[in-house]
């Protein structure tokens, strides 16, 4: 019979492969398999039968961890984030969810979003300055809106670009419509 003591006195750590290059493939493949995970466990949330219990709860942090995952993964990876504050230095900026990813999780689960959408919704490279005055503000789980996503930055007093420099000309009126157009998103 083996013990505790001689399983983990013989545990021999796994020979790792090689770290995956971040190219186009590993992007496809994050995205494939995340979408998949997100539909199986949506799918479990809505055919649960449950009252709101730990259960509820532990679902939803699972679609939590796989759509910020994918942001962290194929956005951070590729371009650092959809949108930059002008005048952030990248090494010293605050990788922030533009709509808060609770209501990202929420509005996937409602249908509000679709898959695709949900793992490109916009993400902001902010100075950690304006990350305090977000905080600060109340504005860091909420926003006054989710479809004009940039409302919730106007209490910076900040410009904002894309990641490739177009400047984002009026932040109460740029839409998760113009987000998703000018991304391809579908």
């Amino acid at each position: 019979m083996s013990t505790i003591k001689t399983l983990v006195e013989g545990f021999i750590k796994p020979a790792r492969v090689k770290g995956v290059v971040r190219n186009q493939v590993a992007y496809t493949q994050c995205f494939e398999f995340t979408s998949s995970e997100l539909e199986r466990l949506v799918t479990l949330y809505k055919e649960t039968v449950f009252l709101e219990d730990m259960r509820a709860r532990l679902i939803r942090d699972s679609i939590d961890h796989w759509i910020r995952r994918y942001h962290g993964y194929a956005i951070e990876g590729k371009i650092k984030s959809h949108y930059r504050e002008v005048g952030v230095i990248e090494r010293e900026s605050v990788f922030e969810h533009v709509i808060p990813a609770s209501s990202v999780r929420d509005m996937l689960m409602q249908d509000r979003l679709t898959i695709n959408q949900a793992l490109n919704t916009p993400v902001c490279l902010i100075k950690r300055s304006s990350d305090k005055v977000l905080s600060d503000n109340g504005l860091t789980k909420t926003s006054p809106s989710n479809y004009y996503f940039f409302q919730r930055y106007l209490v910076l007093n900040s410009s904002f670009t894309t990641y490739d420099g177009i400047p984002i000309t009026d932040l109460s009126k740029w839409s998760l419509e113009d987000h998703f157009e000018y991304f391809g998103i579908a």
